[in-house]
């Protein structure tokens, strides 16, 4: 990648999250942490509007935004074989947002790549599994993000009964058949895992909760491993 292809690129993942580290940039681009301070200082020379929390990142400043973005073919390819992948292996909100932004990508193609891009759409399949459907992920994502509560009507394995709860969610993860939500359950007074499929009834609260900041969702999918698979 040239130069000036890689500060393009470094201006859309500044834009894409409130911090980015020169670390994270660094390691995307394989070059070493002097050379992105380098490109920062050019992007500032420029007219670039990037601040920095000392110890902590940069970012654009508020109201800052880019151009358009355009995308190569080589993105747009992997975005459709991404959209086929959604269509057997995900929950259905999820397949319906993606599909709603794949549609604002390729409305910036070209009509020659247009054509390309449907042509290689109807020549990429998937076998299709069987797997339960529900509707609750992006809810689920929504009250993740604003700490908000839900009162769900949930049906456990096995049992015909179904309770109803007031949980905290903090993650959701996909096992490769089913989507299910790790959360604190009043009810039990623990941490529990709810799949999605067995929710029955949702209602999101208009209660927030302390969001517990020690929870590490990668440390939890080990210990999840190690007890499900305690020798590999």
């Amino acid at each position: 990648m040239n130069r000036l292809d890689r500060l393009t690129s470094i201006l859309i993942q500044l834009q894409s999250k409130r911090l980015v580290t020169a670390t994270e940039i660094a390691k995307r681009f394989e070059v070493t942490n002097r050379t992105i301070y380098r490109d920062i200082r050019t992007l500032r020379l420029a007219g670039v509007p990037i601040g920095e929390e000392e110890g902590k990142g940069y970012f654009l400043v508020d109201d800052y935004k880019l151009p358009p973005v355009m995308f190569t073919m080589e993105e747009a390819r992997a975005l459709i074989t991404t959209s086929k992948i959604l269509d057997y292996h995900t929950e259905d909100s999820v397949k319906q947002n993606y599909e709603s932004a794949l549609l604002k990508i390729k409305a910036v193609l070209s009509t020659k790549d247009k054509d390309k891009l449907e042509f290689l759409n109807s020549r990429i399949g998937f076998q299709e599994p069987w797997a339960p459907t529900s509707l609750y992920l992006d809810r689920i994502q929504h009250s993740i993000a604003e700490s908000l509560k839900l009162k769900i009507k949930y049906q456990a394995r096995d049992q015909e009964e179904v309770t109803e709860r007031i949980i905290q969610p903090y993650a959701v993860y996909f096992s490769g058949a089913v989507w299910s939500t790790i959360a604190f359950c009043e009810l039990r007074q623990e941490v529990r895992e709810f799949r999605l499929d067995r929710i029955k009834e949702f209602e999101l609260q208009q209660t927030h909760f302390e969001t517990d900041k020690t929870f590490r969702l990668e440390h939890y999918l080990k210990k999840r491993s190690k007890r499900l698979f305690p020798n590999p």
